[in-house]
């Protein structure tokens, strides 16, 4: 009960004294009880109405923290997106090795289930109907390693490689990467940064500058491939956007103009929580496909979780996976079941299905997109026979870009605690030390104070007794 007392003359004390509007009034014992009264119910109020500001300041901050813009701007040098080549339905290398795998005399039928296997997108038509009671003894697991057998090296599908008329090693440019569409290769930024950075004179500079003519990549490959356009750290997926992808016919030559539309991300962009920005930079990686976070890298990942749960395995092909994981010949069948559900990414608020994956764009993705693509034939280049002949051109220089602009950041929010605060309670920072002061340092010097006046009374009263 004493120490209810003294909370209570403590409260009285600093309402009496402290700076915030309205609580003196409150806490002044001259006035009336019914003044006292309304200025309780205007503070009530004017607290309520700061946390509902508070809330919406703090709900803007979490939420709309960032404002995209568009604008234009001139720079010298504009990055290329990355190019990767991937063979695809490579039908008479794949005869070949069908031969050598299964015996000349192989049903026919052999053919069509290697393919499958080899270029697999999920479909499995072929492996269902004559891999159960036809008498095909079709391969049954393992399909990772029979790919690696199957499937052409970088030195069987690069012919000769151009950068700008000047001729390049495609080996050496192109790396492999390992992808859910198989191995493809690529040339990009990061590689040739990695190739000068070790004083390889050779690296190619991916930029373009707008001083300069436009570079050209020129490369002539054999049999079937898809080409993918895509940014730094993307990779080719199932669900690239057909507007990024050149599908060349055998013996043609096609030349592909592409335009690039930058995204400038500033400082500050980087001190927001992944939340607030919505997007990821590469070296938040949170995936267990890829090294580096990119959004098609997510969108694999969760395309393998997805079949993972649905048939407790997942593709031969999808990277970065053991090979117990791997998907046997009955696991194969349960990825075609499901194949409608795998192979489509849906939108959380529809009902259709597929697959809903919670990814984030990459925040340094550019985007790129083929205009216009064409049948020509390049004057110092000669294709063999069999071969097909691709060129990838910027078609203009980029003069407009995307910008993340921060319009809600902590330094805003901060400002809107101060304003609401002083608007509506009449309070600064200063008013938190106050009620810090009044609560604990003055509360405790005073119940110090009358401990000592205490202790000195008591011994001012026992003094005559013993004298």
């Amino acid at each position: 009960m004493r120490k209810m007392v003294k909370m209570f003359a403590t409260v009285s004390n600093f309402f009496e004294n402290t700076s915030l509007h309205g609580f003196k009034f409150i806490g002044n014992r001259e006035i009336h009880w019914s003044e006292r009264i309304l200025w309780t119910i205007v503070c009530i109020v004017s607290w309520i109405g700061s946390g509902v500001l508070l809330y919406i300041s703090y709900t803007a901050y979490q939420e709309n923290a960032v404002r995209y813009g568009f604008e234009t701007y001139l720079t010298e040098n504009t990055p290329l997106p990355s190019v990767s080549v991937c063979e695809d339905n490579n039908l008479e290398p794949l005869y070949r090795k069908a031969n050598e795998l299964f015996g000349k005399e192989h049903d026919v039928n052999l053919d069509e289930v290697l393919r499958e296997l080899t270029y697999f997108r999920g479909s499995a038509y072929y492996i269902k109907e004559f891999c159960n009671d036809r008498g095909i003894e079709c391969p049954k697991r393992n399909f990772s390693e029979l790919v690696r057998k199957v499937r052409s090296s970088c030195e069987e599908i690069f012919v000769n490689c151009f950068w700008s008329s000047f001729p390049f090693e495609c080996c050496q440019h192109f790396v492999p990467i390992e992808t859910e569409l198989g191995t493809c290769f690529t040339l990009n930024k990061r590689n040739e940064m990695k190739l000068k950075a070790e004083g390889d004179m050779n690296w190619i500079n991916t930029y373009a500058n707008i001083y300069e003519e436009f570079p050209e990549l020129t490369v002539a490959v054999n049999g079937s491939v898809v080409v993918y356009i895509h940014p730094e750290y993307d990779a080719p997926f199932l669900n690239t956007h057909a507007y990024n992808i050149l599908r060349p016919d055998t013996d043609r030559h096609i030349s592909a103009y592409i335009s690039v539309i930058d995204i400038e991300n500033p400082p500050e962009v980087r001190d927001l929580s992944i939340y607030q920005r919505k997007c990821r930079f590469p070296d938040e990686n949170n995936l267990r496909s890829a090294g580096a976070y990119s959004y098609s890298a997510c969108i694999v990942d969760c395309r393998r979780t997805a079949q993972m749960n649905l048939c407790n395995c997942t593709s031969h092909l999808t990277p970065n996976t053991r090979p117990e994981e791997h998907c046997n010949y009955d696991g194969i069948k349960c990825l075609d079941i499901h194949n409608s559900r795998l192979s489509v990414i849906k939108s959380k608020w529809t009902g259709n299905d597929g697959l809903e994956c919670d990814c984030l764009p990459g925040c340094a993705d550019i985007e790129t997109e083929i205009v216009f693509s064409h049948f020509t034939n390049p004057k110092y280049l000669v294709v063999e026979p069999g071969s097909s002949l691709i060129s990838v051109k910027l078609l203009k220089f980029p003069y407009e870009r995307y910008k993340r602009n921060v319009v809600n950041g902590m330094i805003e929010l901060f400002v809107s605690i101060g304003v609401t605060a002083g608007l509506f309670l009449g309070a600064s920072l200063l008013s938190i030390v106050e009620v810090i002061y009044y609560f604990f340092f003055r509360a405790c010097a005073k119940e110090r104070k009358e401990s000592i006046d205490e202790n000195e009374s008591v011994t001012q009263n026992i003094l005559p007794f013993v004298l």
